[in-house]
């Protein structure tokens, strides 16, 4: 009995000296200051394998969709060398910037946060830099969807933005089929070719929207014809005046999961482990993803303390194929953690 133990005691301790360590030469690099006119650069994040078994990443993913990853797709073996690219684009993006680039591996430490920073030299603006959206009717935007940004349930909020005429003739515009909870308005209705206006819509989430992300598309008449227009607001729980102390808390097993390859026809699905670490009620508003090919639902609504529940992930049948990034929001009534993210993510073939 005492030689399996020892054996067994020996296989554990090769197991646990045989892992993957990665190194990098440096965490944070520091562009100094970059002009915009010169376009995108990059920098090489090197690392080295210090431990016994081959490094495999299996993701890398930014804080930002100015930049781009790239990394050693092969394992690393024990002693070599492998790199993450970072490449930043600063269109569009005067000023300083400071971005982090998460490296998801099988090492030791399995989540590496890297970062990148400098200032932007902005070039000289133009007009159609500050509206760099065109719709279909020739009206610009200074961005893709009218965004309400943040609103506590039960508020109208409000909000105006900015519109140039880029149609080269004056237009007419005006919106049809509003529901009872948008209300939207141009300012002036008729405004010349190369002329600027005012937008203002609001909100009403008394009416209408679930917590968490709201989008949908709204009817924009230019010149008697009908255009898409999306509306997006992000609807909060009002946490004033909960004790914190006693409040429920949410927290998952796991916040990440790769994976791997499937096909269109096959579904990827994984089971996270929600569990209620507070001392009341925990109510599960909402569990939606980001991405339409990845579906969440979860078993149960509500959570004693202590009690767990599972929240299951899946890609859908006939998804398109290419990467999978989702991001899958938990929207609950922790006020330590009222949107919970769990991310989903690796390849549709």
């Amino acid at each position: 009995m005492k030689g399996i133990i020892s054996i067994v005691l020996l296989f554990w301790g090769f197991a646990a000296f045989s892992q993957a360590v990665i190194q990098f030469d440096s965490r944070v690099h520091d562009f100094g200051t970059i002009k915009e006119v010169n376009g995108a650069v990059a920098y090489d994040f090197e690392f080295v394998n210090r431990g016994s078994a081959p490094i495999l990443i299996k993701n890398v993913e930014s804080s930002c969709g100015c930049t781009s990853p790239e990394w050693t797709k092969q394992p690393v073996l024990p002693g070599k060398k492998g790199f993450v690219k970072a490449t930043f684009n600063p269109k569009d993006r005067p000023g300083f910037f400071d971005k982090t680039i998460t490296v998801y591996s099988n090492a030791r430490t399995p989540v590496v946060e890297l970062k990148i920073r400098g200032t932007v030299e902005g070039k000289t603006r133009t007009i159609l830099d500050d509206y760099p959206y065109e719709l279909p009717s020739g009206i610009r935007l200074p961005i893709e969807e009218i965004s309400l940004m943040k609103a506590r349930k039960g508020e109208v909020k409000t909000g105006t933005i900015g519109v140039f005429n880029n149609a080269g003739k004056q237009v007419a515009v005006s919106f049809s089929g509003l529901p009872a909870h948008i209300q939207i308005s141009m300012e002036p209705q008729q405004f010349a070719n190369k002329a600027q206006g005012i937008l203002k819509a609001s909100y009403n989430t008394a009416l209408h929207g679930e917590y968490g992300l709201n989008r949908e598309n709204v009817t924009m008449v230019v010149d008697g014809k009908k255009y898409d227009l999306p509306v997006s607001v992000y609807i909060e729980e009002n946490f004033a005046g909960v004790n914190v102390a006693t409040a429920p808390v949410a927290e998952a097993d796991k916040k990440y999961y790769n994976f791997g390859q499937t096909t269109s026809g096959q579904a990827a699905t994984f089971t996270y482990q929600l569990k209620n670490t507070g001392k009341s009620v925990l109510k599960v508003r909402r569990v939606y993803s980001n991405d339409n090919r990845v579906v969440a639902e979860v078993a149960r609504k509500e959570l004693q303390p202590g009690e767990t529940t599972a929240v299951v992930v899946r890609t859908v049948a006939g998804a398109d194929k290419g990467k999978v990034t989702a991001v899958v929001s938990v929207i609950t009534n922790s006020p330590a953690a009222p949107d919970l993210k769990l991310r989903f993510y690796g390849e549709i073939e």
